[in-house]
């Protein structure tokens, strides 16, 4: 099976994802905290790095580079695409005086995010940056695997990750009150990236197609959704197994997704995924999702209580603002920082003296983000 056509659509699925956490970030009602939109667009992002993350490694695999080329290629490719618009994000609010970012900068900018919040215990400061050093801490290793590794360790170290999530997850996660710290680490997260992994691996292989109709298939589709409201529902589930089953149960529902969006592109069948604004939301996601969490602390650090508001209206017409400020900062970095660095990526190219015929991948011009997640669990 190819995986090298272009998958417009996966463009739509990331502005799906990235609209969840918007609306769990900026509208603070308990209908809609409860609807858990942030978490499972949390779960989709990292699903879909896991399958484009892969699909890119494999395609570089097999040109047979050496290694350290691969290596430098790759992470020089992935520092081009993810560090200007954080590290931007991390400069703005260390100037504005927010989100604690004026002792914490180099933490953020090591991608140490995650290590941060499970260490404190809290979600104060640029909490939602959680998400990137995840992803990062991830693609460190998983270069590795899938280049550097003999390729018949790919599909057993896709399995064991796979159960090592939910393991991970029922073990070493606290109880309610610890509000979800444990889940910060890649561990924890590590099943619903392998998710993505696996899909990308069986689109690759003549031996995957079994796999890649099981995830096609609507039934299962049904399925891995209705597991997914019932764990999230108050049905009285032991905190420690809804833990454990309810982040890969939303990570499975989005591989179905993603499976069902990677297929041959055929225009005006997608339905909204398909519309030119969502697929353009998808593109621009990754800024989105980085600059989000500073528009409403920047608010109420310029006028305090601004936030502070009553009443279903009142509310709404907030997250509106907040959410018209955020497409216009993300826009503005599209086209002013993110664009212009993803042209380095040719000089890169000389720089290492790749062969004539490296181009970017479809799957890296598919690739912006990271990321994007979150919510406390």
């Amino acid at each position: 099976m190819s995986n090298s056509q272009y998958m417009p659509r996966l463009d739509g699925l990331r502005a799906l994802a990235v609209g969840g956490v918007l609306l769990d970030h900026f509208i603070h009602a308990p209908a809609i905290h409860a609807l858990r939109t942030g978490q499972t667009g949390v779960r989709l992002f990292f699903v879909l790095s896991g399958f484009l993350i892969t699909s890119i490694l494999i395609q570089e695999r097999d040109r047979a580079p050496r290694l350290v080329q691969a290596a430098a290629r790759f992470y020089g490719r992935r520092l081009l695409r993810l560090s200007p618009a954080l590290w931007l994000a991390i400069a703005a609010a260390a100037a504005l005086g927010i989100a604690d970012m004026r002792q914490d900068w180099w933490k953020h900018g090591l991608y140490l995010t995650n290590f941060l919040v499970s260490m404190r215990h809290s979600w104060a400061g640029a909490a939602h940056f959680w998400t990137l050093s995840v992803e990062e801490q991830f693609y460190l290793a998983w270069f590795f695997v899938v280049v550097a590794a003999p390729r018949r360790w790919l599909v057993p170290t896709i399995i064991a990750c796979i159960v090592i999530g939910p393991v991970y997850r029922a073990v070493a996660g606290g109880p309610p009150s610890d509000d979800g710290w444990s889940i910060t680490l890649l561990p924890a997260q590590v099943d619903v990236l392998a998710l993505g992994a696996l899909l990308a691996w069986a689109r690759s292989e003549p031996d995957g197609a079994a796999i890649v109709r099981f995830f096609r298939s609507w039934t299962v589709l049904l399925c891995c959704l209705g597991a997914t409201a019932a764990l999230y529902a108050p049905l009285g589930w032991d905190y420690r197994l809804f833990r454990a089953l309810s982040v890969l149960a939303a990570g499975l529902t989005s591989a179905c997704l993603i499976a069902q969006a990677a297929r041959p592109f055929a225009p005006g069948r997608g339905g909204p995924l398909d519309w030119p604004f969502v697929r353009h939301i998808g593109r621009i996601s990754y800024g989105l999702y980085v600059y989000h969490w500073f528009v409403p602390e920047t608010f109420d650090h310029l006028w305090p209580d601004s936030t502070h508001v009553h009443g279903v209206a009142a509310r709404l017409a907030l997250a509106a603002l907040f959410t018209l400020i955020t497409l216009a900062l993300a826009e503005a970095s599209w086209w002013l920082v993110e664009k212009r660095f993803l042209g380095l990526k040719d000089r890169l190219d000389k720089l290492l003296r790749a062969p004539a015929d490296v181009r970017p991948t479809p799957a890296e011009a598919q690739l912006p983000a990271a990321a994007a997640d979150s919510t406390s669990g």
